[in-house]
């Protein structure tokens, strides 16, 4: 067993050694966003997709500015480089490799994709919220967090890694023939505009 000599400066160090631990460890676990009721957030993280005999995966940066103005970045689908979506209250746009394709609304332009996505009720569902006017059935958990939603012919299923979490970290949608697997490494608050490219 080895002995410390019993020094002031020994015990100084010893202390000044537990308080970084203790800071480090603070510094390292920061705050979590956590709101899922508000209409401006940000989330990051990698999208799956699957319909019929295709299957494409990207990472996603997803800035939503209100409730009907949203920046989706793609990047990396399938190789084919950065693909751009924009939507607002008068109309919508995808630009990929120096081409831009508009439309209605982002739903038209999915599906024009051949990705039949309920994009303007994923903004509520990637959250843990439903639709408006739309019948649903939903599960809580013994945290009291929402672990599944049926709606407009999708079940969504929700995980979390901490009890105490109201925004999800993983996002499983599932319809008849279609199935989308988001995984959120961050969430964050949307403080600036959502402009096109």
């Amino acid at each position: 067993m080895i002995r410390l000599p019993k020094t002031p400066l020994t015990h100084t160090k010893l202390a000044v050694i537990a308080a970084l631990t203790i800071l480090t460890g603070c510094a390292a676990s920061p705050e979590r966003y956590q709101d899922s009721s508000a209409e401006q957030w940000q989330l990051k993280g990698k999208i799956g997709l699957w319909h019929g005999d295709k299957k494409e995966s990207a990472t996603i940066d997803w800035q939503q500015c209100s409730a009907d103005s949203m920046h989706i970045r793609l990047s990396g689908p399938l190789g084919s480089g950065a693909i751009e979506l924009f939507a607002d209250s008068d109309g919508a746009s995808l630009s990929q490799n120096g081409e831009t394709r508009r439309a209605a609304s982002i739903e038209s332009l999915a599906a024009q994709a051949q990705w039949p996505l309920p994009v303007d009720a994923l903004r509520l569902w990637v959250r843990g919220r439903a639709a408006p006017q739309l019948e649903l059935r939903s599960r809580i958990n013994t945290n009291g967090q929402l672990e599944e939603l049926e709606q407009a012919g999708w079940t969504i299923r929700y995980r979390y890694s901490e009890p105490e979490q109201t925004l999800p970290e993983r996002v499983d949608a599932n319809s008849a023939d279609t199935r989308l697997s988001l995984i959120i490494r961050d969430w964050g608050e949307q403080t600036g505009m959502c402009t096109p490219k």
